[in-house]
């Protein structure tokens, strides 16, 4: 999801918003190629201030032509102001590129970014909405991610992590100054979500040598280089020293000078709850552009309402028939789930072996060499503060570069890793980027990662294989024990989640847009046996600090659902599911508004194929 403009971003692409204009003056002798120019021009440009981020995104950055200089972005309210006019440049000269009329992927890409830019302009003008330091994705918490996987392949990465870790307090400090800025107009997180803030700075800043997640994977990551010979011994003691000095003697005092700051804005008494978007002027505004952005399609908020209340409806009728027609069964199964769940056998390893080769009626096999993967576990230090798993991006000139960390204490064994490992990997998120890019670099276009972010479309992509993945499971399960009893228990379990999932972006719209408080949503949870109190008061924290999450997933769902049916209607007699997902994981992460256009024009061209 598109996340903190002010944060200049580390995990944001709204960074491309720093350009130089006058360079992207190109003769139209080809138009196609004009444009894949400018998208990489935007992509070195995005990238050139920030280079932790770049480290992830591009692979070769002299051969992508960005200078190699080391640097942090800083927040700065004139620059933001400057950066604004440059994108309403930038989005003018996008919009008037021609492209020819054949030419339907270009235009749905060229579309697409003017989409993301025209909306950037418009969140640009709320300059205190964003929140860099969510107790629950801030970057408080991404930054020990990012650093402690950053690679090591080479002396020179050694030397550029050790300069960037020496830049973080000035980066980190920014942020502050941004924290002071929400505070002077009142829109400073509660106190209550500080202090969830604080005690996860203070978490890093208190662990000891042996725990600490910064000089664990550094060392072992080091004593790779050693053994192949690309270090010396003196140079790995040197390194080992100076990232110890760094890190005790930078990073953790500009963790703990943040928690200072930090402490002295929170307000007492005066603030005791945590409000969503619209209890503050211009908020409701604010989150349907935010919204129409993640989803990538201009949303009237009321209705998208509707949409969630219809299916939640259908969802729940559903999933009544399914225990009314069924008791015994779930009398007998209740408090004794596993036994219900033949896939808690399976190790993570063999639930991704089994994914490849269950998704072949809709999906094309991976072959492996293509489509390469690595399995890392969250480091015990960091299993609090992570999701239950998380897919590596890789870089945009490198799709071979595949990791799944799977977080242990949050992600149980059977169906829900099973499901898990399906959103994350095959046929998820790494199936997804890795078929994209190559189908990009086929056909010699431009790719729009690390240049524009389509929340809704990537992770609504995702959310749509995961449901898919509880039809693999009933398969899989039936392999392992000769039986298809554990397939009634997997579909309470898929509508179970559909209804979760809704529910909470429902709850979402009713925050931030209706300006509901815990009690208000009391009766919805009530509805998913969530009575306590204490867990009402969670789910409303955590929705009220990260706006569209749930949306993000679920809403993005609704809409591939959206444009599978219109494919089904478009295309007729050509259309098959697997010629559906062939045309969403080629295009790439779009707005669903370019999309279904394009959608249509394949229909009226009759190309749709298999």
């Amino acid at each position: 999801m598109l996340k903190k403009r002010a944060t200049i971003l580390l995990f944001s692409f709204l960074v491309i918003f720093s350009l130089g204009i006058t360079s992207f003056i190109y003769i139209q002798t080809s138009p196609r190629r004009d444009f894949k120019k400018i998208t990489q021009k935007l992509l070195v440009q995005n990238l050139e201030d920030n280079s932790l981020l770049a480290h992830f995104l591009i692979s070769d950055p002299q051969k992508a032509g960005m200078d190699e200089t080391i640097s942090m972005p800083l927040y700065s309210f004139e620059q933001e102001k400057e950066q604004l006019a440059e994108t309403k440049a930038l989005y003018e000269q996008l919009s008037a590129l021609k492209l020819r009329e054949t030419d339907l992927e270009g235009i749905l890409l060229r579309d697409s970014l003017c989409f993301h830019l025209s909306h950037s302009i418009k969140l640009s003008e709320y300059e205190y909405f964003e929140e860099p330091f969510s107790p629950y994705s801030g970057v408080q918490n991404e930054l020990p991610i990012l650093l402690t996987e950053f690679s090591l392949e080479d002396k020179e990465d050694v030397e550029e992590y050790l300069q960037i870790l020496a830049l973080i307090p000035d980066y980190l400090g920014g942020l502050c100054r941004y924290e002071e800025e929400k505070a002077q107009k009142g829109m400073f997180m509660s106190d209550s979500m500080a202090d969830k803030v604080i005690e996860a700075l203070d978490h890093f800043c208190g662990l000891s040598d042996v725990d600490n997640p910064f000089l664990i994977t550094f060392e072992a990551k080091l004593k790779t280089l050693l053994q192949s010979g690309q270090i010396t011994e003196e140079e790995y003691r040197h390194y080992i020293d100076e990232n110890q000095r760094l890190i005790t003697t930078v990073l953790l005092p500009a963790y703990e000078k943040t928690g200072d700051s930090l402490t002295l804005l929170k307000s007492g008494e005066r603030k005791a709850m945590q409000q969503g978007l619209c209890a503050y002027e211009g908020g409701s505004q604010y989150y349907e552009i935010y919204v129409s952005t993640i989803l990538g399609e201009d949303i009237n908020i009321p209705a998208l309402k509707n949409a969630f209340s219809r299916q939640l409806m259908s969802d729940f009728t559903e999933l009544n028939r399914i225990l009314e027609s069924n008791p015994q069964y779930f009398i007998k199964l209740m408090g004794n789930e596993a036994a219900g769940d033949p896939l808690r056998s399976l190790s993570p390893e063999q639930c991704i072996e089994i994914l490849k080769q269950q998704i072949s009626e809709d999906f094309s096999v991976p072959d492996e060499k293509i489509y390469p993967y690595a399995l890392k576990d969250v480091s015990a230090s960091m299993e609090d503060y992570t999701n239950p798993a998380y897919y590596f991006t890789p870089p945009v000139d490198d799709p071979t570069r595949n990791v799944i960390y799977i977080n242990r204490s949050q992600t149980p064994e059977g169906i829900s890793l099973f499901t898990t490992l399906a959103h994350e990997g095959f046929p998820g998120h790494l199936y997804q980027s890795v078929t994209t890019a190559r189908a990009l670099a086929s056909a010699n276009l431009p790719s729009l990662s690390g240049i524009a972010q389509f929340g809704g479309y990537t992770e609504g992509y995702a959310t749509y294989v995961e449901f898919l993945s509880y039809d693999y499971s009933k398969q899989a399960a039936a392999g392992l024990t000769g039986s298809d009893e554990a397939a009634l228990y997997y579909d309470y379990l898929y509508y179970n989640r559909s209804i979760c999932l809704n529910l909470y972006s429902i709850i979402d719209i009713m925050i931030h847009y209706e300006n509901a408080t815990p009690a208000e949503i009391r009766p919805y949870l009530y509805k998913i046996g969530i009575t306590r109190d204490e867990d009402i008061q969670t789910i409303y924290d955590y929705i009220v600090m990260e706006p569209g999450t749930y949306i993000t997933y679920y809403g993005g769902y609704l809409k591939i659902l959206e444009c599978k049916n219109l494919a089904k209607e478009s295309w007729g007699d050509a259309y098959t599911d697997k010629a559906f997902h062939q045309m969403l994981l080629e295009v790439g992460p779009q707005s669903f508004e370019n999309l279904k256009k394009y959608i249509r024009q394949l229909g009226s061209n009759n190309t749709p194929q298999a």
